[in-house]
């Protein structure tokens, strides 16, 4: 019987790469997103007090 792996056999470098495929895998699996430049002057608006500024909203690109 094979002995049960340490947390010194952990190989983090491997696990935060495969987490990292597995989230682009899944973002370009989704069509809808919103473009940058809209994103970014949501932000701009909170970031100058206008916490009423509507979201962008996402749509098929």
């Amino acid at each position: 019987m094979a002995e049960p792996a340490t947390l010194t056999d952990f190989d983090e470098d491997a696990a935060e790469a495969a987490a990292l495929a597995a989230a682009v895998e899944k973002a370009r699996a989704n069509p809808r997103s919103v473009p940058h430049a809209e994103m970014r002057l949501w932000l701009l608006e909170l970031a100058a007090g206008n916490f009423e500024a509507p979201p962008p909203v996402a749509r098929e690109l």
